[in-house]
């Protein structure tokens, strides 16, 4: 008796403390796995961007820029996630592998905007400071994790950018790839759900009590 005495206790103040946080995925084709752009904006949409099969750093698919147009920069993104869930001054966490090779000036960035409902942002910022390093072996993998905070207005969501930029010099080239894209915030259990287990658990402990 005193045993599920002691377990209704416990469950009974575990429910009183906050949940573990869990990551939410915003993105959707992240990894380019439905063989498509779907989920992105492209800009421009034109023959330098496409969805490539060789050599992706995960599963199937990677998406490949190559710029070629001087002074330039052929980008694509996901636009505008978590409307509506993404909060004020909200930890998120930007992941993505990439790749590639560059002359003459060529370089790849990754921009995070927090939107403005209607158009506009309320925070720009260049994902690291600066261009991305990358291996220099164009044919290796980079891994690469970024952490920042949503602006002081949310209410047009959050957007992950990422470029492939050339110089103003002739010949300049940013031949990038990009596979693995993940905008991701941390989720709590709902406070309805941790009402619920509370209740549970009071309501075992007073019956096995009352048995006692």
């Amino acid at each position: 008796m005193k045993k599920h005495y002691n377990l209704a206790l416990a469950l009974a103040l575990l429910s009183m403390v906050p949940g573990t946080a869990s990551a939410l995925e915003l993105t959707s084709n992240g990894g380019f796995e439905t063989g498509t752009f779907a989920g992105w904006t492209q800009f421009p949409s034109g023959p330098n961007q496409s969805i490539t099969s060789v050599n992706p750093s995960t599963g199937t698919f990677a998406t490949e820029i190559n710029n070629t147009v001087a002074a330039s920069n052929s980008l694509m993104k996901q636009a505008n996630l978590g409307v509506g869930i993404v909060t004020v001054g909200q930890m998120i966490t930007i992941k993505f592998d990439a790749r590639g090779s560059f002359a003459n000036g060529g370089v790849a960035f990754a921009e995070f905007f927090t939107e403005l409902s209607g158009g506009g942002t309320s925070k720009n910022e260049i994902l690291g400071g600066a261009p991305l390093a990358l291996d220099s072996d164009p044919n290796k993998w980079k891994s690469f994790t970024f952490t920042t905070t949503a602006g002081p207005n949310v209410s047009g969501g959050v957007t992950l950018q990422l470029g492939a930029a050339t110089g103003a010099a002739s010949g300049s080239v940013a031949h990038v790839f990009y596979d693995n894209a993940s905008v991701t915030i941390d989720a709590v259990p709902e406070p309805a759900s941790m009402a619920a287990l509370g209740l549970g658990a009071l309501a075992l402990l007073k019956r096995r009590r009352a048995r006692s």
